[in-house]
C-alpha cells in the first residue's frame, strides 16, 4: 500500500472536489466576508500535531498503491481518442491532469483531445456536445460535478460514449458503471487544504490571524473552503480567521477586496488561499493596504510561480500540492477500464507540502511542474502499465 503521503479515496462523500477541487454548479455570487475569532486555547499538542503532519508530508513519495490488472482487451483501444474536458484549463493543475493522462494513454496509442470548459457551464456543455459529435470514444471530465451539466453528460452516455466524471463524487443514487463512473478525490483535496492550514499553525505557534481566500465558483469549492475554516477552528482554537470569498468571474476585484479586509482586520498576519492562482492578487492588495511586510502567504495548488516565491523568500512560506501528473495517470486508468467494460478501481493521490526546506533541489520551471518530479519518483508508471498488460 501507499505510504502516508498518499490519501485514500472515500466514495459517497459529499461533493467537494479540486483544485481543492471542483465542481457542482457555478455560483453567480460575488465576494463575501465573514469572521471567526479565537474560540479557545490552542494546546502545545495541537501545534506539535500540525508540525508532525507538515514534516510527514514534506517527504517525497517513494511508493504508490498497487493497481489491479485490467481484465478487458486493452490492445483494442489503439487508435482511439479520449476527450478531456476540465472545468477550466487556465488553472495550471487542471491542465496538468490532462497532460498526465495524455502521457499515460500514449503508451496505448490512444490520443487525448482537450476542450476548455472556461469555468462556464454553457462552455462545458458545448465541449461535451462537441465530443459526442466529433467521434470521441470516451470522455474524462475534470473537477466539475455531474449536476452541473447532467443533460450533456447523459447525452454522451446515450450515444454509447463512456464518461468518467473525474475529481467529483457520485450524486445520490448513482453508482459506477462502464458507461458512467465517478472518481472522487475529495479526501485528498481536503487533506491538501488541511496541510496548508497545519503549516500556518506550526509557523505561528498556534496564534495566527488569518485572512482566508475561498472560492465560490461552485458548491464543491465552497465546501472545500468550509472544510478548511472548520479545520482551523478545531486544530487551532486560538487562531482567528477572516474569510473572504471570491468568484473567478470577478477575480480582478480580489486585490481591492483583500486591501479592504486587511484594513478592517489589522491584526492579520497570514493570508491563506484555497487556490494559489489568486496569491499574486492578494499580495497586491496587501501592498496597497500597507501590509506588505506584515503578512505571510500560504496556499494550495503548487504551481510554478508559488514555489518560485517560496524559493525567493518572497513572503510565501508554504504551499501544498496535489500532484496532477500522477492524478492524470489515475484518471487514465479509470477510463481504460471503462472502455474495456470495467469500472475505475485505482486509489491514491500525490500530496506534498512545499517549504524552503524541501524545494532546494527541485526544477522550479514549467518543465518541472509538468512531471511528477516535485512529488517523488515515477515508479507508479510501471505499476499502471503492468496492470494494462503493456509492461
Amino acid at each position: 500500500m501507499l505510504k502516508l503521503s498518499v490519501a485514500r479515496r472515500t466514495r459517497g462523500r459529499a461533493a467537494m472536489a479540486v483544485c481543492g477541487a471542483a465542481v457542482l454548479a457555478l455560483a453567480a455570487c460575488g465576494a463575501g466576508e465573514s469572521s471567526s475569532g479565537a474560540s479557545g486555547q490552542t494546546s502545545s499538542s495541537d501545534v506539535d500535531a500540525a508540525r508532525a503532519m507538515v514534516q510527514k508530508y514534506s517527504a517525497a513519495l517513494t511508493s504508490y498503491p498497487e493497481v489491479e490488472p485490467v481484465s478487458g482487451d486493452v490492445a483494442s483501444l489503439a487508435g482511439k481518442t479520449v476527450w478531456y474536458v476540465p472545468i477550466g484549463a487556465a488553472t495550471p493543475s487542471l491542465r496538468l491532469f490532462g497532460e498526465g493522462m495524455a502521457n499515460a494513454l500514449r503508451n496505448l496509442d490512444v490520443d487525448v483531445h482537450v476542450c476548455d470548459g472556461k469555468f462556464v457551464p454553457t462552455a462545458i456543455a458545448a465541449c461535451l456536445e462537441q465530443a459526442g459529435n466529433s467521434g470521441a470514444e470516451a470522455v474524462v471530465t475534470g473537477y466539475f460535478d455531474y449536476q452541473l451539466v447532467p443533460a450533456a453528460i447523459d447525452g454522451l452516455v446515450a450515444k454509447g460514449v463512456p464518461v468518467l466524471v473525474a475529481g467529483a463524487a457520485a450524486p445520490e443514487g448513482k453508482t459506477n458503471t462502464p458507461q458512467l463512473a465517478f472518481d472522487d478525490t475529495t479526501e485528498a483535496q481536503n487533506l491538501a487544504q488541511e496541510l496548508t492550514a497545519d503549516a500556518v499553525i506550526a509557523d505561528s505557534d498556534g496564534k495566527a490571524n488569518v485572512l482566508y481566500l475561498g472560492v465560490t465558483d461552485s458548491p464543491a469549492l465552497k465546501g472545500t473552503a468550509d472544510h478548511t475554516v472548520d479545520f482551523f477552528a478545531k486544530r487551532c482554537p486560538t487562531c482567528s480567521v477572516t474569510r473572504l470569498d471570491y468568484n473567478t468571474a470577478s477575480i480582478d476585484k480580489v486585490a481591492s477586496q483583500v486591501s479592504a479586509a486587511l484594513i478592517k482586520a489589522p491584526k492579520t498576519d497570514y493570508i491563506v488561499a484555497e487556490l494559489d492562482t489568486v496569491t499574486p492578487l492578494a499580495a497586491n492588495g496587501a501592498q496597497s493596504a500597507g501590509f506588505a511586510d506584515k503578512v505571510k502567504f500560504a496556499a494550495t495548488g503548487a504551481d510554478v510561480t508559488s514555489l518560485q516565491r517560496i524559493a525567493a523568500g518572497d513572503k510565501q512560506f508554504a504551499n501544498t500540492g496535489f500532484g496532477g501528473f500522477y492524478g492524470g495517470w489515475r484518471f487514465a486508468d479509470g477510463i481504460v477500464r471503462m472502455m474495456t467494460g470495467g469500472v475505475p478501481v485505482s486509489e491514491g493521490a500525490a500530496v506534498r507540502v512545499f517549504t524552503k526546506d524541501n524545494i532546494g533541489g527541485l526544477d522550479l520551471t514549467p518543465a518541472g511542474f509538468a512531471s511528477n518530479d516535485w512529488f517523488g519518483d515515477n515508479s507508479f508508471e510501471n505499476t499502471f502499465l503492468g496492470a494494462w498488460g503493456v509492461k
